[in-house]
């Protein structure tokens, strides 16, 4: 029996007959795994914080299938303290790893961008710096999924995005400069793109069209389907 250890932070869990869970985790070294932990819902293991979200957890579990089994599962560290505001904004960010990430495939680097976010919410002064740091996710996660997208050049003259300039953007593709035509929804200016570039969300003003770029750029991939999350927290700002 093959049995594999991983830190891992857990994105979803619901109830599984009388005492135990259905887990999704986000392994740091294998992505995303899903999981029946037997008798995880004893109130021993509750007393534990042994299935508790936002908590770095070192879990161990063996199987071939799709569903894997919990051996063990440990917490390496409190809860991360997430309250009003940043604790919706920390669902937002699991539901997206959960809807997006394709079972056990590794991102590198995507791992340690989830730990920095959650750390960033919980000791973010202010709304803008919370929301510096779900867009700093968000293009962390676009990249991780191979959805990157080319901010320096126009997909179809190759010149340099130029900052007095305004272009369009093309899902999955990047930005052109801009049509007599156009969808203003879609519009940016070249200081923007710039700004996205570098990720440089100090001024506010730069915020707002990288909150829209961002979500843009996911909803092709997410489809149809609105986030829960959203639904939910629908007034939290930076989730609406």
């Amino acid at each position: 029996m093959s049995i594999e250890c991983h830190n891992a932070f857990i994105l979803h869990r619901r109830p599984y007959r009388e005492t135990s869970l259905l887990l999704d985790l986000f392994c740091q070294d294998i992505g995303k795994v899903s999981l029946i932990y037997k008798g995880g819902r004893s109130s021993t293991r509750l007393r534990r914080g042994c299935a508790q979200p936002f908590t770095l957890l070192q879990a161990t579990y063996f199987g071939r299938s799709s569903l894997k089994t919990v051996k063990s599962i440990e917490a390496k560290t409190q809860v991360v303290p997430l309250v009003g505001e940043r604790l919706y904004m920390a669902m937002y960010v699991n539901e997206l790893l959960y809807r997006l990430l394709q079972a056990e495939t590794a991102c590198d680097g995507l791992f340690s961008c989830y730990q920095d976010t959650l750390l960033a919410l919980a000791g973010a002064k202010d709304n803008q710096h919370a929301q510096i740091a779900l867009r700093n996710f968000e293009l962390t996660l676009l990249e991780s999924l191979g959805y990157g997208v080319n901010f320096t050049q126009d997909i179809y003259s190759d010149e340099l995005i130029e900052p007095g300039f305004d272009y369009q953007y093309l899902q999955q593709q990047g930005f052109f400069a801009k049509q007599a035509i156009h969808q203003k929804q879609h519009v940016y200016s070249g200081l923007q793109i710039q700004a996205l570039a570098e990720r440089n969300f100090s001024n506010a003003e730069f915020l707002s069209p990288a909150k829209r770029f961002c979500r843009q750029a996911l909803a092709h991939l997410l489809g149809n389907k609105p986030l829960h999350s959203r639904r939910l927290f629908k007034t939290t700002e930076g989730i609406k």
